[in-house]
């Protein structure tokens, strides 16, 4: 009866990872989407995740500790002087950085923004209806698909070993034949799903951003962040926030922008960060 459990093991993958997949999915499509609160306010880290995603979102905390004197950039070295963080967003910085000096800052930024803390400002974005699709929900429901696919070859497998296995047994080949078709074809129909969300900004999101800058344009938006920033120091915050560059933190852009360098640059040793991330 070796084939028999061959078998039902080749059932019993496709149906958990299918089960698991369809669960991520429906979290994904069923996903409360409001509508912001009239006359809402966007906060700093609201406005970088509309203009620049995750990445914009934690360049922002960068910025706003560079500015309130907690981190510092030199020759595309970043250092964190003071690691306590002021926020859930900042944590995630200090915990990606490390407390040593940090090069090659570019190598961790996609990791920084896919940070839960960083997460959750889409989320929260998705769910007034300003981002198509919260980045949680979709990162856990592209983690379900690859799920399904890899199981779907490993049914695929046993039960190519179940029919050998009953072919040598003496088995009922063409029974078993049979129900490892029926999984094949049933973890392919599982697998089929409408679209999730991009993750990019939605109509309303790109109005709410509008609105934003002519209530607030350049040079007149000075939010204060974690540090209690005044003036030039918190003109340049929002600026940063809204993705705009200029040479005040350039040194922060350079270090955290991917380098147009060749391969032979990349293999240099990058210890881990707080916590070996």
């Amino acid at each position: 009866m070796a084939w028999g459990i061959l078998l039902g093991v080749c059932c019993a993958v496709t149906g958990v990872a299918a089960w698991f997949f369809r669960l991520a999915y429906r979290r994904c499509v069923d996903a409360p989407a409001g509508r912001r609160p009239e006359g809402a306010e966007l906060s700093v880290y609201e406005v970088a995740f509309l203009s620049d995603r995750g990445r914009g979102v934690a360049l922002t905390a960068m910025a706003s500790m560079l500015l309130g004197g907690r981190l510092s950039v030199r020759d595309g070295v970043l250092r964190i002087s003071d690691p306590v963080p002021r926020d859930e967003v900042e944590a995630a910085v200090i915990r990606v950085v490390g407390l040593r000096p940090r090069r090659r800052m570019w190598r961790r930024m996609d990791r920084l923004a896919r940070r839960p803390a960083i997460d959750a400002v889409g989320d929260r974005l998705a769910e007034q209806g300003l981002v198509e699709g919260g980045p949680s929900r979709r990162r856990a429901f592209d983690v379900a698909d690859g799920g399904l696919w890899v199981a779907h070859w490993v049914s695929g497998l046993l039960g190519v070993a179940a029919v050998a296995v009953a072919l040598a047994q003496d088995g009922p080949v063409w029974v078993v034949l049979a129900v490892v078709v029926a999984v094949m074809v049933a973890g392919a129909r599982a697998h089929r799903h409408e679209s999730v969300g991009s993750g990019w900004v939605t109509e309303a999101g790109r109005a709410a951003l509008a609105a934003h800058e002519a209530r607030l344009p350049e040079g007149v938006w000075a939010p204060a962040g974690n540090d209690g920033l005044r003036g030039e120091d918190a003109v340049d915050l929002g600026r940063a926030a809204r993705g705009w560059t200029y040479p005040r933190l350039g040194p922060l852009k350079d270090a955290t922008t991917w380098p147009d360098t060749g391969p032979s640059d990349l293999g240099f040793d990058d210890s881990p960060g707080l916590g070996g991330l």
